[in-house]
């Protein structure tokens, strides 16, 4: 059956696990989708530079890189609890773009290095909505589509991911560190905009057992899990110390613009993106364990690497493979993730 919202709106046929919308709204959650993605990737490339233009010495770029991260660690888990047990989503998208546009206002009018610390964990509570995101998303199908629904929501996170950091340093090349920041506030209202049409959709009660603190803590204590957490983590470190930390100040020692930081980070994002449909055949190949170690070699080879480029286009290369591979290895540790616990 198939319910429309109006007499001339067309409409995604029910089923009984998704309630019926009209066809352009999952298409405009995705424009509200990429908004967020670009809101916050706009001023990556920038910022370790922008820091130091502050005055910043490394110690304080290092605590407002990793700022991005604890924030996260402390509260993406519960986030998503909180947003399951409340059943809404839209309020934690509307939060994270919100949060997005302060924390990039707050980069821009930042008086001391020390307030980019402030500014970044900002950032950090705003990415913490990626969880409320995904789940709303795949609401508006049917379980038995969730698989290539996420995969469409995946393909704009990393489009965009990738369009910010080319056009955010190419914005600070030609009108200052300011202009990226200042993007991206505004980018992340015309997504608060976007999502304010987009209805919360409803799913059927859970037929399972409840979410309780003793589940959680029996599932994050599991042996196996706790292997490939500490193997992420690993990943996750190399990744926010090169390409989204310390490889942007080294590029610029090497005679890097504005705009080559961009490029730096867009040419590390798009293998990353690329390698992730091809990981499931390797993973079948090779077998998961073999994947992820070669793949964390390859990582700690470009990173020990880094340092010895002594030309741009030859750590423009190194950030090629290094991306390439942490697809690899974040996407097969994903799927080692959810096989333990399911």
């Amino acid at each position: 059956m198939t319910i429309s919202i109006d007499a001339t709106t067309k409409s995604v046929p029910s089923t009984p696990e998704s309630v019926p919308v009209a066809r352009w709204v999952p298409w405009l959650f995705q424009v509200g989708n990429l908004t967020f993605w670009l809101s916050l990737y706009f001023y990556v490339p920038i910022l370790p530079s922008y820091a130091e233009s502050l005055g910043a010495p490394l110690g304080v770029v290092g605590a407002m890189l990793s700022a991005y991260g604890v924030t996260q660690l402390l509260l993406r888990i519960p986030t998503g609890v909180a947003s399951d047990w409340w059943g809404r989503r839209r309020p934690v998208f509307a939060a994270g773009l919100v949060a997005s546009a302060a924390g990039a206002v707050a980069f821009y009018i930042a008086p001391s290095p020390w307030t980019l610390v402030g500014a970044r964990a900002i950032t950090g509570l705003a990415a913490c909505a990626w969880v409320g995101i995904t789940i709303m998303y795949a609401g508006y199908f049917a379980p038995s589509e969730s698989t290539r629904a996420i995969g469409w929501l995946n393909l704009v996170n990393a489009t965009g991911q990738v369009v910010a950091t080319w056009s955010g340093g190419l914005l600070a090349q030609h009108y200052g560190y300011g202009a990226p920041f200042l993007v991206s506030a505004a980018v992340a209202m015309v997504g608060l905009a976007c999502i304010a049409f987009c209805p919360e959709p409803v799913r059927a009660a859970r037929t399972g057992p409840p979410v309780t603190l003793d589940r959680l803590w029996k599932t994050a204590t599991a042996p196996a899990l706790i292997g490939v957490s500490l193997l992420s983590a690993v990943q996750n470190y190399a990744t926010f110390s090169t390409v989204f930390g310390f490889t942007p100040v080294y590029a610029e020692r090497l005679g890097a613009t504005r705009a080559d930081l961009g490029t730096l980070t867009a040419v590390s994002l798009i293998p990353f993106a690329l390698a992730q449909p091809i990981t499931a055949w390797l993973t079948r190949r090779y077998g998961p364990r073999n994947v992820v170690v070669i793949g964390l070699a390859m990582i700690g080879l470009t990173a020990v690497t880094t340092p010895l480029c002594e030309t741009l286009p030859i750590l423009l290369a190194v950030q090629v493979v290094a991306g390439g591979a942490r697809g690899v290895v974040g996407t097969t540790l994903m799927g080692m993730a959810i096989r333990r616990v399911s």
